[in-house]
């Protein structure tokens, strides 16, 4: 999942109180924290092992907690599958000219991003919610802990953070277009090729595709997901009802 998606699951689908802002960060910072150090990963056990000694580290280790189960559950639904596919049909369909297209992983990735596209055109006030959170916890906090966790010095995660932060760049997601330029430089920094020109158009052409068929699967997406943490938990049964009782409208784009 990318990061609105694992914010939605987290603050929608797995706590029922107000969450917290280190709770948020903790649902970004696996993701953020190879952009400081490309060899640098938050392990469930670590996070177990390591405790927390304040309120602050107990919530930001919830959030990374619930970042890692999500990433689990998620990529092992049907749903994730099924999406994944159509999305792989239409980067098929679009035959890229002159360049590596490695199809599984650029569907994988759009599948994600896709998801957070739909997310924000469908309520853009939990971009909002999300990047205010994200800005009201102690980042340089969240730095001191992460290297706690796990035994690397990470001088450059403070300013990681706080770039991500000032960016805002997931509102990018707004348009076809913004959501292709994060994908092509994404596929950059994994050592593939860019989307240039015609392939750039034929690009966008397919996350407006991808855009499009998402919302009949995200209830699916959701559900699944948080069932699969849960039950990984020895939980059952949903804490959130809106999980349970998804209005198709409310993902349909415009």
């Amino acid at each position: 999942m990318n990061f609105l998606a694992h914010y939605a699951i987290a603050t929608e689908y797995l706590t029922p109180q107000e969450p917290l802002p280190a709770y948020v960060l903790g649902t970004a910072l696996p993701d953020l924290l190879p952009l400081a150090d490309s060899r640098a990963r938050l392990r469930s056990a670590q996070v177990a092992s390591a405790g927390a000694r304040t309120g602050f580290e107990a919530a930001l280790a919830a959030g990374v907690s619930a970042h890692l189960a999500t990433d689990r559950a998620f990529h092992k639904t049907a749903a994730f599958a099924e999406a994944s596919a159509e999305v792989s049909r239409l980067l098929a369909e679009a035959a890229f000219n002159g360049m590596r297209v490695r199809r599984f992983f650029v569907a994988h990735v759009l599948t994600e991003i896709a998801l957070d596209a739909v997310l924000l055109r469908a309520e853009p006030e939990r971009a909002g919610r999300f990047y205010d959170a994200f800005a009201a916890a102690d980042l340089e906090a969240a730095a001191q802990w992460t290297e706690t966790v796990t035994g690397r010095f990470l001088p450059r995660l403070p300013e990681t953070l706080a770039r991500f932060g000032r960016s805002q760049y997931l509102r990018q997601y707004a348009e076809d277009d913004g959501v292709a330029t994060g994908l092509s430089n994404l596929c950059r920094r994994a050592r593939q090729d860019g989307f240039e020109g015609e392939n750039f158009s034929r690009l966008s052409a397919v996350v407006t595709g991808a855009a499009a068929r998402m919302p009949p699967f995200i209830p699916a997406l959701f559900s699944e997901t948080a069932a699969g943490i849960l039950s990984s938990r020895g939980e059952h049964g949903l804490v959130s009802q809106r999980s349970k009782n998804e209005d198709l409208s409310l993902w349909q784009t415009h």
